[in-house]
């Protein structure tokens, strides 16, 4: 790294508290930066390296560097997690954290926070672009990591990075965001939404603009056309910003008040009427990695054990990312986790390598699903929804359709949770606050069901009935004044206003009462139901009248009762208008004559009138009287087609609440099919996990051949593999039945008893034991079978074969006493040869010489029976042996004939000693010394009484005179005696003045032929 970057470096290591760190020395050995310890309050300088001191906890404040001692006790210590989140909060888009190689897990969740505030992530690669493990590792799993790389090629990638941070600079507004990027964001969320199906176009945009400005930083581009440009080219940069835009916020018990809050309110209300025969159903959005899911799950729990009760618990955790789906199933986190108590991890979770994992109870009351809130159908009948920190990234319209979503998922009375930035701001008649500083609200119930914005919108209903009576806007009133007064100034009677179907919708006033009398029945406001029957007939047919002709109609002397007496009435009928919009309005105006003198009527002037206008009259009169009662007739008619009308309407409304309630029992219906696609989603992704781990436990079990079998607390066989089946006589229906009950081939009694002891102990017993029929072997380890929740649930029994490593034990006992055996004999041989060289040496020099010479055909001797396993050697190969080194310039000089005879080793030692002593002194005084001499050797074998003998000639040829030596020397007596004590055989020399001729005869009991 050049030492002028413009850069400040921390280096945060693990330290023990007592540890005096050597760090800051051996890096000013490599740079000319400034290298120190951090000091609190040391401002972090440009160039310059601060190194963290043991036993502190250091994080940046204003950019200041902050040291705290002591640090916090080691299982709760995290130095890099510490320091990356504290510089994420104080220097944002500047922060850029590196994780190195190490150990465990620190700094993961500490690069977490430096993604979330737009800061630039490097993590260590061990070869091109693979993480190395421990620590890289563990970061790059997060899929938050901007780039893996060699430590080499970071000093040039973070020059760029930060000259590219200089050169937009300008292009900022005052809170660090583009200027530029507001304008292009249509462009950027439509080809997000081509390439990954969702739609962030009502998400905030301040929001966007900053996820877009970071993806830009780390590609260094500066302008948005170019990094649109990258987009289009590259699909997989849309998925990385498609990433960046879901990064979670999130952590177990975040705001723990507000989850005590949550326990002491929501929580223990819900739980204090439920049943264990009840179901309880929350619904988590926006669950990013499950924490909060699952810290839910154990305020759940744990209140459910205060209580003693056991309901049905279902928590539905949804997400759109499915990296982080992926994780919330796996229920493995860090062993750093900020908001959980050691009580409760130790509690809730089981310690596996470097991670923790949940524990099986808590894990099966979560179903987790990829789940849009925007778009996808939601779940129902819900008791609670907790959404936290995912509103405030939503637009106000988006925000608005959610709370809508919520109502219509919750029951009437559930909870609704939410993050401590967000609100009910304009969904106030939806939810009522239970505690407004923590965000606890309660839904509310509606005098119209909610809906929830999904699909396409379902019509408006049309109005079951038109509403008589209804009310007239103050336009409608001064117009009807108006027409009615126009009409009216000649005559200015009483009047009603009615529409084609006779409803009265207007009356003049008090004097238009005299005209109408209440009748029994159902409160109606039609003209014919209450107008005095008397006046019915001729108004009906006036008002036919005037509505076909659209004239006025005005039938007179109308006689009606009216306050006790006969008066004579006109009536008017006249239709309002000649627009469109009162087209079909008619005023009915009544005039009062005055009363009827009594005598007068219809027939009073009939003694003044002509005879024939009285005839007239009187029939007029009955044909009067016929038409009322026809009238009355129809009336009756049309009372009963109004009441059938009436029905129609009344079934008619109730197959409009009927289809109200199709289309609510359809919406339940998608989020009861939403709900099930999560779960069967859910299963699936189990499935397939279960069936890649049996597949591999199939093949483990196959490859190691191990015989294994899984019983139960009672001893009854649960599973078994092939390698069984020769041990016991198993089949395939034999699971569950108990293994006492079934035919074993092994000589071992005590399956019972060590069954007790392991179930007792909860300890391992090992025993040898072997099948009777055919001496096999094996080693039977019986230990407790422990499922995920180390609960005891049986044992699991295993048998390995044991035979060739015992055959190995016996095979290697015999060859240590052979060995052992051969190695006393073969010291015996060197003593008895330095003692007899030594009797017989004229000096240390002619010792030295002998008995080298001697050993070395020992040696050779050797070798040979080496190189067959001390199994023995072929006597062809200990004489080429012996007489391969008197060769005189690669002509050979000595014949070996006879049949393949396989020595066993005491007889290949004993005739490799005799046949060497023969050579030496055939090379000293005989055949060997000049030129042409040379040696034949024949040999054959043949039964005698006592077994096959070895019958060998040695004989000399070419060489000086022989004569009989004057003393017999060691090599001679050794030739002569040696055979006899070794082999019980017989060695006999003859100096023939020609030759030495040598017989050797010997046993070849022990012998195998080749």
């Amino acid at each position: 790294m050049p030492p002028d970057s413009g850069m400040a470096f921390v280096l945060v290591q693990h330290l023990a508290p007592d540890h005096k760190s050597m760090l800051a020395e051996l890096l000013s050995r490599h740079t000319s930066m400034t290298v120190g310890e951090a000091e609190d309050g040391a401002p972090a300088r440009a160039n310059q390296i601060f190194v963290i001191p043991p036993d502190a906890t250091l994080t940046i404040k204003r950019g200041m560097l902050r040291v705290v001692r002591p640090a916090m006790p080691r299982q709760h210590r995290w130095p890099i997690n510490d320091f990356f989140s504290s510089l994420a909060e104080d220097q944002g888009e500047n922060a850029v954290c590196i994780v190195l190689s190490g150990t465990g897990t620190d700094g993961t969740l500490g690069l977490r926070k430096v993604k979330e505030h737009g800061g630039f992530t490097l993590a260590q690669a061990e070869v091109d672009h693979v993480a190395m493990s421990g620590m890289p590792q563990s970061a790059a799993g997060t899929g938050l990591v901007d780039q893996v790389m060699l430590v080499e090629a970071m000093p040039a990638r973070l020059i760029e990075h930060r000259r590219h941070m200089i050169e937009v600079a300008s292009r900022k507004n005052g809170d660090g965001s583009r200027h530029d990027a507001a304008e292009h964001l249509s462009t950027i969320t439509t080809l997000l939404r081509a390439a990954v199906g969702h739609d962030f176009s009502q998400y905030k945009r301040s929001t966007l603009v900053r996820r877009v400005q970071r993806r830009m930083q780390v590609l260094r581009l500066d302008t948005v056309p170019a990094f649109i440009d990258r987009l289009r080219k590259d699909p997989h940069e849309l998925d990385l910003l498609f990433q960046d835009l879901l990064i979670g916020v999130t952590q177990f018990f975040r705001d723990p008040d507000t989850f005590e809050t949550l326990r002491t309110t929501a929580i223990s209300g819900m739980l204090a009427n439920t049943g264990s025969h009840d179901t309880l159903r929350i619904w988590i959005p926006g669950c990013s990695t499950g924490e909060e899911v699952y810290s839910i799950a154990i305020l759940l729990q744990e209140e459910m054990d205060r209580r003693r009760i056991a309901p049905k618990i279902q928590i539905f955790g949804t997400d759109i990312d499915e990296k982080a789906i992926t994780i919330a199933r796996a229920a493995r986190y860090p062993k750093a986790m900020p908001g959980m108590s050691p009580a409760r991890i130790q509690r809730w979770f089981v310690e596996d390598g470097d991670e923790y994992s949940l524990v099986r109870r808590l894990r099966e009351m979560c179903v987790f699903s990829l789940h849009s809130v925007v778009k996808d159908p939601p779940f129902s009948k819900l008791d609670m929804i907790s959404c936290r920190n995912l509103l405030i990234y939503m637009g106000a319209d988006l925000q608005k359709r959610a709370m809508q979503t919520f109502h219509y998922a919750l029951k009437p009375g559930g909870i609704l949770f939410l993050g401590p930035s967000e609100g009910i701001v304009g969904s106030a008649g939806l939810f009522a606050a239970l505690d407004k500083k923590h965000r606890l609200y309660q839904r509310r119930d509606t005098e119209l069901p909610t809906h929830p914005p999904i699909g396409p919108k379902s019509a408006a209903m049309p109005p079951t009935r038109r509403a008589r009576a209804a009310p007239t806007s103050a336009a409608d009133d001064d117009r009807f004044d108006k027409n009615a007064r126009s009409i009216l100034e000649k005559y200015s009677p009483a009047y009603v206003v009615i529409d084609r179907q006779h409803e009265i919708l207007r009356f003049s006033g008090d004097e238009a009462a005299r005209y109408f009398e209440l009748s029994p029945g159902p409160a109606s406001l039609n003209l014919f139901a209450i107008l005095r029957r008397e006046l019915r007939p001729m108004v009906r047919a006036a008002v036919r009248k005037a509505f076909v002709e659209r004239k006025p109609v005005v039938p007179e002397n109308i006689v009606a009762k009216i306050e006790g007496r006969s008066h004579s009435v006109t009536v008017i009928a006249a239709p309002l208008g000649d627009n469109d919009a009162d087209a079909g309005l008619c005023l009915i105006a009544f005039q009062d004559r005055g009363p009827v003198a009594k005598g007068a009527g219809a027939n009073a002037e009939i003694g003044a009138a002509d005879a024939s206008i009285h005839a007239m009259e009187l029939e007029l009169q009955t044909t009067r009287t016929q038409l009322q009662a026809a009238i009355d007739e129809r009336e009756a008619s049309s009372e009963e087609a109004r009441s059938t009308t009436e029905e129609y309407q009344s079934v008619n409304e109730e197959l409009q609440s009927t289809n109200e309630e199709l289309e609510t029992a359809k919406e339940e219906m998608q989020s009861i099919n939403e709900e099930l696609q999560t779960i069967n989603t859910e299963l699936n992704s189990k499935n397939e996990v279960l069936t890649r781990l049996n597949s591999d436990l199939q093949n483990l079990l196959e490859s190691t051949a191990i015989a294994t079998i899984f019983l139960d607390r009672d001893m009854r066989i649960k599973s078994f593999t092939p390698g069984m089946v020769d041990l016991f006589h198993l089949q395939d229906v034999d699971r569950g039945r108990q293994i006492t009950d079934i035919v074993s081939r092994l000589s071992y009694h005590d399956l019972r008893k060590d069954f007790d002891k392991v179930l007792r102990e909860l300890g391992v017993v090992e025993h040898e034991v072997q099948i009777a029929d055919h001496g096999k072997i094996f080693i039977m380890r019986i230990r407790p079978y422990r499922t995920i929740d180390q609960v005891i649930d049986g044992v699991v029994i295993t048998f390995v074969d044991n035979t060739a490593h015992k055959l190995g034990e016996i095979q290697r006992t015999l060859l240590l006493q052979e060995l052992n055996h051969r190695v006393k004999n073969a010291l015996a041989t060197v003593q008895s040869i330095a003692m007899q060289t030594f009797q017989t040496a004229t000096s240390p020099e002619a010792f030295q010489q002998a008995f080298e010479a001697r050993l070395l055909a020992l040696a050779n001797t050797h070798d040979l029976l080496t190189a067959g396993e001390w199994k023995g050697a072929a006597l062809g190969d200990l004489v080429d042996a012996e007489l391969m080194p008197y060769q005189s310039k690669g002509r050979i000089r000595w014949t070996a004939e006879g049949p393949i005879i396989q020595l066993d080793s005491k007889t290949a030692l004993a005739l490799a000693m005799t046949l060497h002593e023969l050579a030496t002194n055939a090379a000293k005084y005989g055949a060997l010394t000049t030129p042409g001499g040379r040696v034949e050797v024949t040999w054959k074998d043949r039964m005698v009484e006592n077994g096959r003998r070895l019958h060998l000639l040695w004989t000399e040829k070419g060489g000086p005179v022989v004569g009989k030596p004057t003393r017999q020397g060691f090599g001679t007596r050794l030739i002569a005696e040696g055979l006899a004590y070794e082999l019980d055989g017989t060695a006999q020399l003859d100096f023939d003045p020609a030759g030495v001729r040598c017989t050797i005869n010997v046993p070849l009991q022990r012998a195998e032929d080749g």
